[in-house]
């Protein structure tokens, strides 16, 4: 669903059924941007972007989860340190479009905004940097 959908709106996609093998996938390709689930076999999407920057340290991700508050402390690392953004599963399609947009096109600089758990809209909030 989620390479068709970037599929049909341009990018080139390629996909895996694990974290290793989206990592060699990786290393033949190197694309600019990752999206990954946090949760998978063999390396988890956390540890396959790092095994991805240790070749590229500028990759951009696209983490998604059905429970991203789990993983608070690390999604704001990867905010703050490498650009990352976070998908709550189910999401709309626009979303991830305007994130893999916003990525692709390198408008958003790491650390050039916070990403932080919002109690009253049950989500995490993508917030601009002042």
């Amino acid at each position: 669903m989620v390479a068709e959908l970037l599929r049909v709106e341009g990018y080139e996609v390629w996909t895996a059924r694990d974290g290793l093998q989206g990592y060699s996938s990786y290393y033949q390709h190197q694309a600019q941007t990752v999206v990954t689930d946090i949760d998978m076999p063999e390396l988890d999407g956390f540890e396959m972007m790092r095994c991805i920057r240790a070749i590229n340290p500028c990759a951009r991700a696209v983490y998604m989860s059905g429970a991203p508050e789990q993983y608070h402390r690390t999604l704001v690392t990867e905010a703050q340190n490498f650009g990352a953004a976070v998908l709550r599963k189910p999401f709309e399609d626009v979303d991830l479009l305007k994130l893999v947009q916003s990525l692709a096109s390198e408008e958003t600089k790491p650390g050039s905004y916070t990403y932080e758990w919002s109690p009253d809209q049950k989500r995490f909030v993508w917030k601009e940097a002042v």
